[in-house]
């Protein structure tokens, strides 16, 4: 009988004979393993469990639970796939997300505005053309969209509801800026409009974090 021993914490792991003792990692506690014949004079008896096997399914033999081949006949295990979900859920939501998508939507209507006006910005809406209202409505609910998307990604939403929330705020917030400066129905319909376009940006951002 053979053993590695931790030169961290003096625990120990029962080896058997031959080449599958290399395949051992390190410790549980991260210690590095050291080889040795006996385990007469240790100070600490305390025997640790040994791994578990994994059952060669060519030749049957067995092999630590960390073995990338069998070591009787060299067959490679196959290795078990990546979780894609392993990460942390978030649990709600992320501001610095939503910070990010709001700061978007205000730097794109911003740019918006100068490339189809210029510097000669109307101060009414019924001094704007009728086709230019409709390119920058258009524009603003595109951004909406992306800013929702935004919002959601970068705050790491990987539920579904997480990405509504965090995209939804971002129209919301549009909402309350808007309401403290044009009233309450102004308040309502950029919510109603603007908060139901950045929760679909928020529903694709989730999707897409989710396959990347």
């Amino acid at each position: 009988m053979s053993y590695l021993v931790c030169e961290k914490c003096g625990k120990y792991y029962e080896l058997n004979e031959g080449k599958s003792s290399y395949y051992y990692d390190k410790c549980t506690c991260g210690g590095k393993l050291t080889y040795k014949n006996t385990i007469e004079g240790l100070e600490n008896k305390n025997i640790h469990p040994n791994y578990s096997k994994i059952t060669c399914t060519n030749c049957g033999s067995e092999n630590p639970n960390n073995s990338t081949k069998c070591s009787n006949c060299g067959k490679e295990f196959a290795k078990e796939p990546t979780k894609k979900y392993n990460q942390t859920i978030n649990g709600g939501i992320s501001w610095l997300g939503v910070a990010a998508g709001f700061g978007f939507l205000l730097t794109g209507s911003l740019m918006g505005v100068l490339a189809i006006f210029g510097t000669n910005i109307p101060q009414k809406v019924e001094d704007i053309p009728f086709n230019l209202l409709i390119a920058f409505g258009m524009i603003s609910m595109l951004l909406a969209i992306i800013s929702g998307l935004i919002s959601s990604y970068i705050g790491g939403s990987l539920k579904f509801k997480n990405g509504i929330i965090n995209g939804g705020l971002v129209g919301v917030i549009l909402g309350l800026v808007v309401g403290a400066t044009s009233g309450s129905i102004a308040f309502l319909g950029v919510i109603a409009i603007f908060g139901s376009l950045s929760v679909l940006g928020g529903i694709f951002g989730t999707f897409l974090k989710r396959r990347l």
